[in-house]
């Protein structure tokens, strides 16, 4: 069962089954759908989560003066 009562419609034997033979995630280069990187490929997740968590700053704009406000934290 779901949180919200429903009866669960995953395959839980087939993810197992999945899980158990290490099968490969279904990846198509071509579809943009799939994703920006091979879910297969240790070295291009690694690639991407760390590019993902980078935080760049915001190009500031040549002559335009701006406050130092500082963002409030999320409660």
């Amino acid at each position: 069962m779901t949180i919200s009562g429903q009866t669960s419609r995953t395959d839980w034997a087939w993810v197992k089954k999945q899980i158990a033979e290490d099968a490969p995630i279904p990846y198509d280069p071509n579809d943009p759908d799939d994703g920006p990187y091979d879910p297969n490929d240790d070295a291009a997740v690694d690639r991407f989560l760390t590019e993902a968590n980078l935080v760049r700053p915001v190009p500031q704009t040549p002559g335009v003066k701006r406050d130092n406000e500082r963002i409030p934290k999320a409660s």
